[in-house]
């Protein structure tokens, strides 16, 4: 069988990118959709707070399970596995008429997500031909959160100007999707299969000489993922309970206005040390919550809006800098598997604060525990500035 002709580096780089992009725009694909199919599925904010947990937890297994797989079997497989995985999810959202059916979608999601995280951004690494060592993380930084920014925006657009508001999205999708399988045979492989049988045990983690710069970078992401995830959440209630809006396009133009900064910020300071992204980025973190929470709390759309300009700045800058210290310090044959260490770190920043106010609003209500959260992740970020404040100077 003849081999099918490789691309260059540079178009596989750029393949690997957008392929990476694409796979996170899927994941937040269906946030503006949940009250559609909650009309229709008859379910509201608890089931929707399940839905969301499931994708996290699909996320996080294929990370825990599969995150340094590539390491072992090459990075296209799980490429490959990741974009099936994505159709078949796209399948479930196109024809679900039930809230399992919206569970499995979600799960299947999270799962492609997961894999195509660590392969994708360690074949990144491998394919890059430059100088500038911290690109890739960069592209790898801006193509994650440029993704999970865009889904809410475009799915916003299709459900309230299209036709089919649940269904449409998916189809054009599920066909991008495709493309990008097809494209992926014309990508070379960087780390080809190691011989002998494959380790199917849970390959995570980092070598001992980098635990302690993974220590800094894991304390420093989480708070930046719970900020992206309060936003998130928060964004489409203030919206439409506070301001009385309740046009599904604005609500995802909000959230894509935070991601999209963040990725401005990142391709505006990429050739700062990872260090200094990170002591500027947290403090624009913590600025960022308590403006975004004083809008929530008075109903003020300004102070809520400059919250959400400077926290994208923020996450930006410190989701950057974690990640390009960590890929720095770790070995080639070790770097799909931390970098799914460290993603776990930020998935699970990610999940903090839907399902902690999703479990604190019935107690104490949705003002109270909101600011509790918020609090908390306050004191989380100044934590992880102290610890990385602390931590010895690297070379750029």
């Amino acid at each position: 069988m003849a081999r099918l002709p490789q691309t260059r580096y540079t178009a596989s780089f750029a393949i690997i990118a957008t392929t990476f992009a694409l796979l996170t725009t899927g994941g937040t694909l269906p946030i503006p959709l949940y009250t559609l199919w909650g009309e229709d599925f008859g379910f509201g904010a608890e089931t929707t707070t399940w839905v969301f947990a499931v994708y996290v937890l699909g996320t996080l297994l294929a990370l825990i399970f599969f995150g340094g797989l590539s390491d072992q079997v090459g990075r296209r497989p799980l490429a490959f596995a990741a974009l099936s995985l994505t159709i078949g999810s796209t399948l479930f959202f196109l024809f679900a008429a039930n809230v399992p059916m919206l569970l499995a979608g979600r799960f299947l999601s999270g799962i492609g997500v997961g894999l195509m995280t660590s392969a994708a951004t360690a074949a990144l690494a491998e394919l890059y031909r430059g100088s500038n060592k911290a690109f890739p993380s960069m592209i790898s930084t801006a193509a994650n959160m440029g993704g999970l920014g865009l889904g809410p925006l475009v799915a916003g657009v299709f459900a309230q100007y299209l036709p089919a508001p649940t269904a449409l999205i998916f189809v054009v999708f599920g066909a991008l999707v495709a493309a990008a399988f097809l494209l992926t045979f014309f990508v070379p492989e960087t780390h080809p299969r190691t011989a002998g049988k494959i380790n199917w045990a849970p390959r995570v983690g980092v070598p001992r000489s980098a635990r302690g710069i993974y220590g800094r970078s894991a304390v420093a992401v989480i708070p930046t993922f719970t900020l992206l995830g309060l936003f998130s959440s928060l964004t489409p209630r203030f919206i439409s309970q506070t301001l009385d809006v309740h046009n599904l396009a604005i609500a995802g133009l909000a959230t894509f206005i935070l991601f999209e900064i963040g990725v401005i910020a990142q391709l505006t300071f990429r050739a700062k040390a990872p260090r200094w992204s990170i002591l500027r980025g947290l403090p624009l973190l913590i600025a960022a919550l308590a403006l975004v929470l004083t809008g929530f709390l008075t109903g003020n759309l300004g102070v809520f809006g400059l919250g959400t300009v400077i926290g994208g700045f923020g996450a930006g800058l410190t989701f950057m800098g974690g990640l390009g210290q960590l890929a720095r310090a770790v070995p080639h044959e070790s770097h799909a598997k931390s970098v799914a260490a460290y993603f776990i770190a930020a998935q699970s920043g990610l999940a903090i604060p839907v399902l902690s106010i999703g479990a604190l609003t019935g107690p104490l209500g949705l003002t109270t525990s909101t600011t509790l959260v918020i609090a908390v992740v306050m004191v989380l970020a100044a934590a992880a500035w102290i610890v990385n404040r602390r931590s010895p100077r690297v070379a750029a």
